[in-house]
């Protein structure tokens, strides 16, 4: 019965549709950002693919920072949008932006500065660590245009204006791989700057999707054309409610993300065609993962927006109905990827050693991938926008830190265990302890709380 009326909801198909498509396009066109870049690297070899890789990791650091941050945002204001409090939408908007340009700025100096610091933290091998610190050194630079163009997503996003930022990602794609051809290899008569051309490619391309998305919204007095003073006109308490509400999400997604980092940093020492298969495979998972994204976000905005308009059991109803589409496309991807793993590789010039290592890794994810985006779509898309903030924070503090980081330390540096077998039980120790916990807190309805 559940099921039939969920196929035959047209509304409910309609709305998830129009939402999810464009993010998931948006998102598709990011990443294919990085396996554009880790293609033409590619061709510079196994360091080249090891140091982008490695040198990714921090970007993909600060973009958790930063997403913990406009996630708590988007709490606010998907429940604003559902009340219509516009006035309540671009406070939260200010007060995102701001900090976010704060933390970008922050971490973009502290990383230009340090950047062979920063890379000895992924990997000790010496030629990964000099080669993605000229990497690191320009591109720290990019995470300030990343930042901004989040915080004005998140904010168009959670008011379901989602075709925008597609435009400017098809624009910044398209610059970015102009500017890595002639950078990198040296095409127009422009210098052949290797990884560095990748880098300052990178920082190109970040700066143009906030400035189109800006100027489309001058023009198109979207709900980002507000004056200063509405931005940051805060009632009395809000701040200090906002906080309240939105650091466990950037708490729980930094010490996520700082779990993660963990683990990167034990397979970062066990060989360097390792750390190769493991960036060609990272960047095929993101691939992978942009519908899965697309999905979380028109979740959060349905669930957000339906609990801000007092419709609690309509807001559960959608809440199940993603729990169980979100695994099911997720067994159809990652049987795709099993079956047409060996010709995606194909793509990429790596060793054979990290060639048959990234086909096992792929097999591994695209098993595993049902299991690993269950807790992603409910903690994110759901908990997340229904007010419960604190609860993801428990999950990942638990089945990420009790278990998978420790258990990864002792195989992988201590006994020294078989890289894919090592990958394999992380993955397993993490996502099916906080999978269970998942259902449990969604079926008790608990985690609905109204924003204020």
């Amino acid at each position: 019965m559940f099921l039939q009326t969920m196929f035959k909801d047209k509304a409910f198909w309609k709305s998830t549709l129009v939402l999810a498509l464009p993010i998931a396009l948006q998102n598709l066109l990011s990443s294919s950002l990085a396996i554009i870049d880790t293609i033409m690297v590619g061709q510079l070899g196994d360091i080249a693919i090891g140091a982008i890789g490695e040198a990714s990791q921090v970007a993909f650091l600060i973009n958790i920072f930063l997403f913990g941050l406009t996630a708590g945002g988007a709490v606010f204001a998907a429940q604003y949008w559902g009340k219509k409090d516009i006035a309540g939408i671009q406070r939260t908007y200010g007060l995102v932006l701001l900090c976010c340009i704060i933390i970008s700025v922050l971490f973009s100096i502290l990383i230009s500065v340090f950047p062979k610091t920063v890379m000895s933290l992924y990997t000790n091998s010496e030629p990964i660590i000099a080669l993605g610190a000229k990497y690191l050194r320009i591109a720290a630079f990019s995470y300030i245009g990343i930042a901004i163009n989040l915080a004005f997503c998140t904010i168009l996003r959670s008011v379901e204006n989602v075709r925008l930022p597609v435009v400017s990602n098809i624009i910044a794609v398209s610059t970015n791989i102009f500017f890595n051809s002639v950078l990198i290899f040296g095409y127009l008569g422009f210098p052949k700057f290797g990884v560095e051309g990748a880098a300052i490619a990178t920082v190109i391309s970040s700066f143009i999707n906030p400035f189109i998305i800006f100027t489309v919204s001058l023009f198109k007095r979207n709900i980002l054309r507000c004056s200063i003073r509405n931005m940051f006109n805060f009632p009395k308490g809000f701040v200090r409610y906002f906080f309240k509400i939105a650091l466990p999400v950037f708490f729980n997604e930094a010490m996520w993300v700082l779990g993660v980092t963990g683990t990167n940093m034990v397979f970062g020492r066990m060989g360097e065609a390792n750390i190769s298969a493991l960036t060609v495979t990272r960047t095929i998972e993101n691939i992978a993962f942009v519908l899965i994204i697309g999905l979380g976000n028109a979740c959060g905005v349905l669930i957000g927006k339906n609990i801000g308009e007092n419709k609690h059991e309509l807001a559960k109803t959608y809440a199940k109905r993603f729990t169980i589409i979100v695994p099911t496309i997720c067994l159809l991807i990652g049987a795709v990827i099993i079956v047409i793993r060996r010709p995606i590789l194909s793509m990429f010039a790596m060793s054979d050693v990290a060639r048959t290592t990234a086909m096992g890794l792929l097999v591994i994810y695209g098993l595993e991938m049902a299991l690993r985006n269950l807790p992603y779509i409910t903690i994110v898309g759901i908990f997340r926008p229904g007010g419960d903030t604190k609860t993801g924070v428990i999950y990942d503090m638990s089945c990420l830190w009790g278990l998978a980081l420790p258990l990864t330390i002792v195989l992988g540096l201590i006994l020294k265990w078989n890289f894919l077998t090592v990958y394999a039980l992380m993955l397993i120790c993490e996502d099916i302890p906080k999978s269970l916990l998942c259902i449990r807190h969604l079926l008790s309805g608990k985690w609905i709380k109204a924003i204020r």
